[in-house]
C-alpha cells in the first residue's frame, strides 16, 4: 500500500504544481486575451501560491499533527479540485478576476502539500528506502512543473481571441478532471499510517508525540515544536540556505518567459521548452540525489556539493543569456535544474535527521516558508527601479509597473548568484547531527 500511497499523491502533488505555473508560461498569450490585464497581474498567478503558503503551512502542519495524513490531503486535494472547477468559469476576456480567484484557492491547496514528501516517507519507509520515497514525492511536484512548461504553450495558441479561448477551455477542464479524481483516490485509498512502525526511528518518534501530547494541548504542543526548531542552530542555518537556494529556482520558473523573451523576442515556443528541460532534468537530479542519501548517507557532503555545483552553474546560465544561443540556454539550464532540483529531497531529509524526533512536516514546512520569502527578494530586484533601496523595494514590490526591463534582468540574475555564495557558505557551516540514523543503529 506504501507505494500506491506514494503515486496517488505525486498524483495530486503534480496537478497542483501544473496550476502554478500555467499562468506564467504564456504570459504574452494571457496578456493579449484577458483586456486590461498587466503583467504584473500575471506574475501574481504564481506569486499568490508563494503568498498564501506562508500562513497556511503553520495551518497544515499543525492540522497534519493532529488530524493525520488522510483528512489532510482530504482538505488540500479539494482545495486543488474546486479551483481548477472554478476557472473553468473564466473564459472570457473580461474575467481575469474570476480566473485569478480560481487560482488563488487552488493556491490553497499547496500549504497541504510542499511538506508531505518526508512525512510519508518516515511514516510508510524504512531507514534503507526514506530518502528515496522524499525524492519521489518532491518528483511529483516537479513532474506537476514539467508538465506546465510544456502543455500550456501547446494548448493555447498565440492567434485569434476565439483560438485562445478554445485552447484555455481545453486546459482548464482537463486539469479539472485530473484535479476531481484526485480527491476521490485520496478518499478510498489513503490511510493515515501502516500498523507497524517502519522503523525505529519512527517509533521512537510516536512514543515523543505521544509524550508531548499527553503534556501539552495540541496548539501548545506546536508551539513546543516550532520554539525547539528556532533555537536549533543548524537548523536555523539549514533554514536560510535552503530559502536562498529553492527560492532562487523557483523564481527562474516563474521569470523565464520574460528572461528568455528579452534576449530572444520571437523564442515564445522555445520557452516552454527550456523550462521543461530544466524541470526534466530535475526529475533525474531529484530520484538520483535520494537514491544516493539512501546509499551512503553523507547528508552534510552531498547537501554542500549540489549547493556549490548549482552556484556554479548559476553564474553560467547567467552569463552565457547574452550570448543569445538558445541552444546554450538548453545546456545550462538544464544542468542548472538537475542540481537544484535534487537539493529540495536533501534539504527535507537533512533537516528530518538533525531535528529528529521532531515532526518532518513542520520541519519540512518552515524550509519552505524560508523559501518563499526569498523569492520575495528576489521579486524585488526585478519589479522595482535599482536606484530604490532593496528594503523598500520588498514593500512597494506589488505596487511597481515595471517589470524586467533589459538592466533588471542581469541585475537579478548576478543577485541570485551572490545569495548562492551566501547559500554555499553558511551551508558548509551547519553541524552535521544525524540523529534518526543514530536511532536507527540503536534497534
Amino acid at each position: 500500500r506504501r507505494f500506491l500511497i506514494l503515486g496517488i499523491f505525486c498524483i495530486y502533488s503534480m496537478s497542483s504544481a501544473f496550476q502554478w505555473i500555467e499562468y506564467a508560461i504564456i504570459t504574452d498569450i494571457i496578456l493579449k486575451y484577458y483586456k486590461g490585464t498587466s503583467s504584473l497581474a500575471v506574475v501574481w498567478t504564481s506569486m499568490i501560491y508563494m503568498l498564501s503558503y506562508i500562513p497556511l503551512m503553520f495551518v497544515a502542519t499543525w492540522m497534519l499533527d493532529n488530524w493525520g495524513l488522510r483528512k489532510i490531503l482530504l482538505v488540500g486535494s479539494s482545495l486543488n479540485a474546486v479551483g481548477s472547477l472554478v476557472k473553468i468559469g473564466s473564459v472570457a476576456p473580461n474575467l481575469f478576476a474570476v480566473s485569478f480567484l480560481g487560482q488563488t484557492i487552488a493556491a490553497c491547496a499547496q500549504s497541504f502539500i510542499l511538506e508531505i514528501p518526508p512525512k510519508i516517507a518516515s511514516v510508510y519507509f524504512g531507514p534503507s528506502e526514506v530518502s528515496t520515497a522524499t525524492a519521489i514525492g518532491v518528483f511529483g511536484n516537479q513532474l506537476g512543473v514539467a508538465l506546465g512548461f510544456l502543455l500550456p504553450p501547446i494548448i493555447v495558441p498565440n492567434g485569434t481571441e476565439e483560438e485562445i479561448a478554445s485552447g484555455l477551455r481545453i486546459l482548464f477542464i482537463s486539469s479539472a478532471v485530473v484535479c476531481t479524481v484526485v480527491v476521490f483516490l485520496v478518499f478510498f485509498i489513503i490511510k493515515d499510517e501502516p500498523p507497524i512502525p517502519p522503523s525505529k526511528a519512527r517509533a521512537i518518534s510516536i512514543a515523543a508525540e505521544s509524550s508531548h501530547h499527553a503534556k501539552h494541548s495540541s496548539l501548545g504542543n506546536y508551539k513546543r515544536s516550532i520554539r525547539v526548531l528556532m533555537k536549533d542552530v543548524p537548523y536555523l542555518l539549514l533554514l536560510i540556505t535552503y530559502g536562498i537556494n529553492t527560492g532562487t529556482y523557483y523564481a527562474i520558473g516563474t521569470l523565464l518567459n520574460p528572461i528568455i523573451l528579452y534576449f530572444h523576442e520571437d523564442a515564445g515556443k522555445e520557452v516552454g521548452e527550456i523550462g521543461l528541460t530544466m524541470i526534466v532534468a530535475g526529475l533525474a537530479g531529484s530520484v538520483i540525489c535520494g537514491v544516493f542519501l539512501d546509499k551512503t548517507k553523507l547528508f552534510k557532503t552531498t547537501t554542500v556539493g549540489i549547493y556549490i555545483l548549482s552556484l556554479v552553474f548559476m553564474v553560467v546560465f547567467t552569463f552565457t543569456l547574452p550570448v543569445q544561443l538558445l541552444w546554450l540556454d538548453y545546456l545550462t539550464i538544464g544542468v542548472l535544474g538537475f542540481f537544484m532540483t535534487g537539493y529540495l529531497p536533501i534539504g527535507f531529509e537533512f533537516a528530518a535527521e538533525i531535528t529528529f524526533p521532531e515532526s518532518e512536516a513542520t520541519s519540512s514546512g518552515l524550509l519552505n516558508v524560508s523559501a518563499q520569502v526569498t523569492i520575495y527578494f528576489i521579486f524585488a530586484y526585478n519589479y522595482l527601479s535599482l536606484r530604490l533601496p532593496l528594503f523598500f523595494g520588498i514593500l512597494f514590490t506589488l505596487s511597481a509597473e515595471q517589470i524586467l526591463n533589459g538592466h533588471g534582468v542581469q541585475a537579478a540574475n548576478i543577485f541570485m548568484c551572490a545569495a548562492l555564495v551566501v547559500g554555499t557558505i553558511m551551508t558548509v557551516l551547519i553541524k552535521s547531527d544525524l540523529k534518526r540514523q543514530r536511532a536507527n543503529e540503536k534497534v
